[in-house]
């Protein structure tokens, strides 16, 4: 374990390399744009981490362990009660991509750092382990809101389906097409 300063420069580059993270996904994880952000000099992110990979490796975590803090706090305000499919589309898009991603750009970085596990591989443990404890909170949230069950995977697709499609297409509808697209799939009586 390293010194209280140390771990204390470690915790201060991770803080900033999670918030270019929000901000632009993964692949603007670079140990200059870490620096600077940190206020640290650059050599500091070469001192504390291994390479880069290890730097973005922890800032997705970190990412994810907010992202499912936050999923976790929507879930449990939740009251048990039979809810509209729209709403409980609402809840379901909070726990998804968080309460404050609204725009197409943040839902944009969003999924940029889903997508790095395709080209940085050593983010996959990590994007796997955020990814169960999010369905987790899907299964819960369907529960809470009266609906019958649901495949978290299935509803996952469907919802990262229309929000990627709709980023696609542009217009700033991301997340109400996610949103749009789950409340049509738990109104309908069929099962999945």
């Amino acid at each position: 374990m390293g010194t209280p300063k140390g771990e204390a420069r470690r915790e201060v580059l991770v803080a900033a390399a999670a918030g270019l993270v929000v901000e632009a996904g993964p692949a603007a994880v670079s140990h200059r744009a870490v620096a600077a952000a940190a206020g640290l000099p650059l050599a500091a992110t070469t001192y504390y981490f291994r390479d880069l990979a290890e730097l973005r490796v922890a800032a997705v975590a970190r990412v994810g362990e907010q992202d499912t803090a936050a999923a976790r706090a929507v879930v449990e305000a939740l009251p048990a009660a039979r809810r509209s499919s729209r709403e409980t589309a609402a809840r379901l898009a909070d726990v998804l991509l968080g309460v404050d991603r609204h725009t197409d750009e943040q839902v944009q970085a969003f999924y940029e750092r889903w997508l790095a596990g395709g080209r940085h591989p050593e983010l996959r443990e990590t994007l796997r382990e955020t990814r169960a404890r999010l369905d987790e909170l899907v299964v819960a949230v369907v529960a809470r809101g009266g609906h019958r069950p649901v495949p978290a995977h299935r509803l996952v697709a469907l919802a990262d389906g229309s929000a990627l499609a709709a980023l696609v297409e542009g217009g700033g509808q991301a997340r109400a097409a996610m949103e749009a697209a789950v409340a049509d799939a738990l109104s309908r009586r069929r099962r999945w």
